[in-house]
């Protein structure tokens, strides 16, 4: 799935994106890592990992993508 909502990018394909699923009490929620490609007019050179989390809704896969990067909480790196 590849998907552009503002000047974040979620590309399944690229190694620095990701989406980890996750299950608790009946509802399920995915977190994403998306690339900050910076504003329309001034695109960074180097693209930013961002990190956000929401709802995910195992029958609308991109529905729900699309609401976590349009409206999702950030998260932070976790520590390895």
């Amino acid at each position: 799935m590849q998907l552009e909502i503002n000047n974040l990018l979620f590309d399944d394909a690229h190694p620095k994106c990701g989406c980890t699923f996750s299950q608790t009490n009946g509802q399920n929620f995915a977190f994403v890592s998306a690339l900050d490609l910076g504003m329309a007019h001034a695109r960074l050179k180097k693209p930013i990992v961002s990190r956000y989390w929401g709802a995910w809704d195992v029958n609308h896969p991109k529905d729900s993508m699309k609401q976590i990067l349009k409206t999702g909480g950030k998260w932070p790196q976790l520590p390895k």
